[in-house]
């Protein structure tokens, strides 16, 4: 019985402290959850892309129709060679990750300000439509370009709709 009450004077010490953290992060995991997302869409970005590249250095050598296993496996071999720059990519990766949460942040900012005056406009929803739909195109984009044909079909599509 004893280790119950230590244990509940334990829980309760420094509740105010922990109330607030909890409350804290129930009110950032939205955005919390909408940056990790984004975060994964870059990364399946530069994956698609080695995987682009990894495509071309096997066409070079001979391989017409690369499996995505092979692509796979080319990538250390692209590495080596020089054709992925890990610190290129890297800066790249990471300016646009960047750059998305400060889109989202501005338009959150936005959206706050005009859901005060009355006028709600939507501006975070817009934002992370384009960022997310833009982020997507540009991995159909890149697993096209390493030659899968259904990923160029849908790339087709996608751009007649854009247009």
């Amino acid at each position: 019985m004893n280790h119950l009450i230590e244990g509940g004077k334990e829980l309760s010490c420094r509740f105010p402290l922990k109330a607030a953290a909890g409350m804290l992060f129930l009110a950032l995991l939205h955005h919390a959850l909408m940056f990790l997302c984004f975060t994964l869409l870059v990364l399946l970005d530069l994956i698609s892309r080695w995987l682009a590249i990894a495509a071309g250095l096997l066409r070079s050598e001979g391989q017409e129709n690369p499996s995505l296993l092979s692509m796979a496996g080319a990538i250390p071999r692209a590495r080596r060679l020089g054709l992925i720059n890990s610190r290129r990519m890297k800066e790249q990766g990471l300016s646009k990750l960047l750059l998305y949460h400060l889109c989202v942040l501005a338009a959150a900012c936005a959206d706050y300000l005009l859901s005060s005056s009355g006028h709600p406009i939507g501006l975070v929803s817009l934002s992370i439509s384009y960022l997310a739909a833009a982020e997507a195109l540009s991995v159909i984009e890149n697993l096209s370009e390493a030659g899968f044909h259904s990923m160029t079909l849908l790339l087709s599509r996608l751009r007649r709709i854009k247009k």
